[in-house]
């Protein structure tokens, strides 16, 4: 069950894309449209943040994520630009307006997720750690806590955009051997990486 604050709705920019984030997850977007240039315009202005919610292949997903501003990479000539943004929160869509009277781009209000703190168990902190022993040449590394922190977790084993948004239902429990489950494939993946380059050397 996903837990959403009842009482506090917040209005936000709205972007629609194909992209899925969770909080301290970062990524790249070209912004070229007039109406999204005039979103990211004013939410530097302000010092605002917009919302992503997920453009899946048919629908719009009443999911999405907050996402703050935190670098201009690049500016171009027509006026284009790249920004690196960085996800605050998640939250589902409490009201989508396409269009504003006084703005190019969609609008609404939204209602941020309750922080559930997931706790990682001692199995899949351990298989997190073996899987990081393998893939690291420094086994050292391994030990450094920031490398089994929730963000690295996720990121290790690929989750997709839609895997997240289903993650997000799932109890400790679930959330706890779903991870493990993906640990295992990449056990498996990584140690089959390692047999075909040792053949090649081999051969």
């Amino acid at each position: 069950i996903i837990k959403f604050m009842s009482i506090n709705k917040f209005y936000y920019g709205l972007f629609p894309l194909r992209i899925f984030l969770f909080p301290g997850e970062q990524t790249t977007l070209h912004i070229f449209e007039p109406r999204y240039l005039q979103l990211v315009t004013d939410c530097l202005n302000d010092d605002e943040s917009f919302g992503i919610p997920y453009q899946g292949k048919t629908t719009l997903s009443e999911l999405g994520s907050l996402v703050k501003i935190v670098q201009i990479l690049k500016k171009y000539e027509n006026g284009e630009l790249d920004i690196l943004i960085e996800c605050s929160a998640n939250f589902k869509i409490n009201h989508f307006e396409t269009k504003n009277e006084s703005k190019l781009y969609p609008c609404g209000t939204i209602v941020p997720l309750i922080n559930n703190d997931f706790s990682p168990s001692d199995e899949l902190n351990e298989h997190a750690k073996n899987y990081l022993t393998q893939l690291l040449e420094n086994p050292d590394e391994k030990k450094s806590a920031e490398l089994i922190s929730f963000n690295n977790l996720i990121n290790l084993v690929n989750l997709t955009d839609e895997e997240k948004i289903k993650f997000l239902s799932f109890s400790d429990e679930k959330k706890n051997d779903f991870l493990i489950k993906k640990f295992k494939f990449m056990d498996i993946l990584l140690s089959q990486e390692k047999m075909v380059d040792q053949n090649f050397y081999l051969n």
